[in-house]
């Protein structure tokens, strides 16, 4: 009896030490970071905010992250928020961090000295940034301004330019753990979240998310022209509803010159409750071939959802459901929340 207590209270020092401890940094997300973050962070959001423009080499956009972390003691040594951002190799410099803060108060990777000493810092270690400075017990708010890659392929958001009438589409894949090459992020499937996107992109353009969105017009100055007269281009402002609580790699978002068809016949034909809507996303070069199927697609979209709603006992849990059809999609299709691929 007393070698198993002995036994027992090893073991439960062990355990207690190594989610006590700050985790050894390693690049990619340890089995040891990612059970030590669940341990102490709870209570995600993402506010993100990004700039698609046609052509862009680059994703540009702002990320508000919130993050409550545990009381002491269980953050012994103090406390630490560790984002996950990875470079993709060979693409390094279309990478770019600026303008961080967290808790309103401005932190910086290398702070010019001063004789006050007051400038707080954050440290990037293989392929995390680590905040230890101003982090305290409680919820955390840290913000910054970040640019990432934008390529034909390799990257976690792709640009396709349709080969028969030259539009421009764009979007994600972050499954299984690409979220992190596109904007800093927990990137482990159980630390979930909540995620809120702001869009501004080409007016012209049709924008898809996990969830429901508002669209503005609004008109950006270009340039200045003949005799001072300004040039305007006119963009939209699409705003999305915030998600329920879900893992990085089935937030999505894919834009561009799609069009739209609407299942016109309401998921209230089989089920009372249901408020669910669902769409089809085209190519609008596919148009005339998507009017002869999509009547079809949407009557087994329907059958599938019932039977799964049936099978599990449990309702369609998003407030709409997209299929967006893309050219060259990897590995054939990805089911986001409320928006598959």
């Amino acid at each position: 009896m007393r070698i198993f207590l002995i036994l027992a209270f090893v073991w439960i020092s062990a355990v207690t030490s190594t989610f006590a401890q700050t985790p050894t940094l390693e690049p990619g997300v340890s089995q040891t970071l990612a059970k030590w973050r669940a341990a102490h962070y709870s209570d995600v959001r993402y506010k993100l905010n990004i700039t698609l423009e046609k052509g862009a080499p680059t994703l540009k956009g702002t990320i508000e992250i919130r993050v409550k972390l545990s009381e002491p003691p269980a953050l012994a040594g103090g406390s630490t928020v560790i984002l996950d951002w990875r470079k993709i190799k060979g693409k390094e410099d279309l990478f770019t961090i600026s303008n961080v803060s967290i808790n309103d108060k401005v932190v910086s990777l290398n702070p010019p000295a001063n004789a006050g000493g007051s400038d707080l810092r954050y440290e990037e270690i293989n392929e995390h940034l680590v905040f230890k400075d101003g982090v305290k017990i409680g919820e955390n708010v840290i913000k910054l301004d970040f640019t990432s890659p934008i390529a034909t392929s390799g990257a976690a958001v792709t640009r396709y330019v349709d080969k028969e009438d030259g539009a421009e589409y764009v979007y994600s894949l972050f499954v299984p753990s690409d979220a992190s090459t596109a904007f800093p992020v927990f990137d482990q499937p159980d630390l979930k979240a909540r995620f809120q996107l702001n869009v501004i992109a080409p007016k012209e353009w049709n924008i898809i998310s996990n969830t429901v969105s508002e669209e503005n017009l609004t008109l950006k100055e270009k340039g200045v022209g003949f005799n001072g007269a300004k040039n305007y281009i006119a963009e939209q402002v699409i705003s999305f509803e915030e998600t329920k609580p879900i893992s990085t790699y089935v937030f999505a978002f894919a834009a561009g010159d799609f069009r739209i068809f609407i299942d016109e016949q309401s998921m209230k034909s089989f089920n009372k409750n249901a408020t669910t809507e669902f769409r089809l996303f085209v190519r609008k070069s596919q148009l005339k071939k998507a009017d002869t199927i999509a009547k079809e697609v949407f009557r087994l979209n329907r059958e599938g959802v019932k039977f799964l709603e049936d099978w599990f006992d449990y309702k369609f849990p998003f407030p709409k459901y997209d299929l967006v059809l893309i050219p060259e999609f990897p590995f054939g299709g990805m089911e986001h929340a409320g928006a598959t691929f």
